[in-house]
């Protein structure tokens, strides 16, 4: 697939219009090695180096072709983040054109949030390169992608501007890293061959194009006086959070109904091994199918959707087949909100051409006929029958469309009688409500995204 504002590999490119333009300094390998100087910061106790040297008009004239931060968590991927803190700090390679590259590379876990090295470091360099967006590599689950991305924020560096963001997929599902071209697989044998695994990562980094990623804000309001919201917390229990109003952060997907309650038991077993975890997930959720009495419906527990806001929106999906607006087809157990054409791991590619319509009248093709493009500030809406499709969705596509654009603003049962449950997910995270009343999802920016 061909996403929108991909750009040349060639140096640091702007992914869309608008962002600044940049520029690469260009010096001899042989130069370069003979200047291998530690950046601003490193060296012996006493001795401060400094990354680069001031030019003429004040930017920063880098020693090196290519340079770039790499934030790892190391304790994704059971840990396997850890091997990278073991590199050369910075990490210098020859690239295939006969260019050097430096990786500068810090763990998420040092320092407290606002207060992180790293990012004090790399807020020092842009702001003595302005003009030139700089290429951050994150290690870890799609979650460490945002992670990073607003530590860089509190540190007062403008990501969408500044920041083109790429990613090690060190998670479980990895499905940011997926659709990004880097693969679900956690990396393996880093060091092994004089680091030669390592090298051939950085040589990719440094010409990966550029493209486009919207990220949405998620926003769940519950009933202040009867509302939870519970998630899984360190005694692999769910846990009250004491609060009926959250506001979270999705660059993937957003998704209501049984594979949440699903994924919610499986946090409870997760572990810190990803063939583990994907074995878990499958168990989880044949356990939860077989408990037919406990499974989530759409209908039982989503009013109806809207485009827009609540009061000036359109109706496109409504459960009480009352004739007001577009019915709900079916009795299906999950409603998916997709940023991104890849779920559970690469498993299932759920926005297809060919699927038919989930509401009866159909939407017009303006609203369903379109491509999936991560940076095209619109996400797909589709419904699910069953979780087991999620699987199976390589073999037959049977998610239906709802609709493609936004805000989108979801309105919950309400029920005089008994407590109303809904479980969701944010990008991986779940969630259980009680009693919600409503969920709006709206555009927050852009981010910058090495594609490979």
């Amino acid at each position: 697939m061909q996403y929108s504002g991909v750009q040349s590999a060639a140096g640091y490119q702007p992914a869309y219009q608008g962002a600044p333009q940049s520029s690469v300094s260009q010096q001899s390998v042989s130069s370069v090695r003979s200047m291998r100087a530690m950046p601003y910061g490193y060296g012996p106790p006493g001795q401060v180096l400094p990354m680069a040297q001031p030019t003429a008009n004040g930017q920063i004239r880098s020693q090196y072709d290519f340079e770039m931060f790499f934030f790892v968590n190391p304790k994704s991927g059971g840990n396997k983040g850890e091997v990278f803190l073991k590199a050369d700090n910075p990490f210098v390679c020859e690239v295939d054109d006969g260019k050097t590259a430096a990786v500068h590379i810090f763990s998420l876990l040092d320092g407290e949030s606002g207060e992180k090295h790293g990012f004090c470091k790399l807020r020092d360099f842009v702001r003595r390169n302005p003009g030139r967006p700089v290429r951050c590599l994150v290690g870890g689950g799609d979650g460490t992608v945002m992670w990073a991305d607003g530590e860089a924020t509190k540190h007062g560096i403008d990501t969408p501007t500044q920041i083109i963001w790429g990613i090690v997929p060190l998670g479980t599902g990895n499905d940011f890293a997926r659709v990004a071209g880097w693969g679900g697989n956690n990396p393996d044998g880093i060091e092994e061959d004089d680091w030669q695994l390592m090298k051939d990562l950085v040589n990719k980094w440094c010409h990966a194009t550029v493209r486009p990623h919207d990220v949405w804000e998620v926003t769940v309001n519950l009933d202040e006086s009867n509302g939870q919201l519970l998630a899984i917390g360190k005694s692999k229990a769910e846990e009250d959070l004491d609060i009926t109003s959250k506001t979270f952060t999705m660059i993937n997907y957003f998704s209501i109904g049984q594979e949440c309650q699903v994924g919610l038991h499986f946090d409870k077993h997760r572990t810190k091994s990803q063939t583990c975890n994907l074995f878990v997930y499958g168990f989880e959720g044949c356990i939860q199918e077989l408990r037919c009495w406990s499974v989530q419906h759409i209908a039982d527990v989503i009013s109806s959707v809207y485009v827009g806001q609540r009061e000036k929106g359109t109706l496109i999906m409504d459960s009480h087949h009352n004739g007001e607006g577009p019915e709900l087809v079916g009795n299906p157990e999950s409603l998916l909100f997709l940023n991104i054409n890849s779920y559970a791991g690469g498993k299932a590619h759920l926005w297809q051409l060919e699927c038919p319509a989930g509401v009866d009248p159909a939407p017009s093709d303006e609203a369903i006929e379109v491509e999936q493009d991560p940076g095209d500030s619109r996400l797909e809406v589709v419904t699910l029958p069953n979780i087991s499709n999620i699987v199976l969705d390589k073999i037959a596509h049977e998610a239906k469309r709802i609709h493609s654009g936004g805000p989108y603003f979801v309105e919950y049962m309400k029920s005089d009688d008994e407590d109303v449950h809904a479980f969701f997910e944010v990008d991986g995270e779940f969630y259980h409500m009680v009693n919600p009343e409503s969920t709006t999802v709206t555009l927050k920016k852009k981010l910058q995204v090495l594609q490979r």
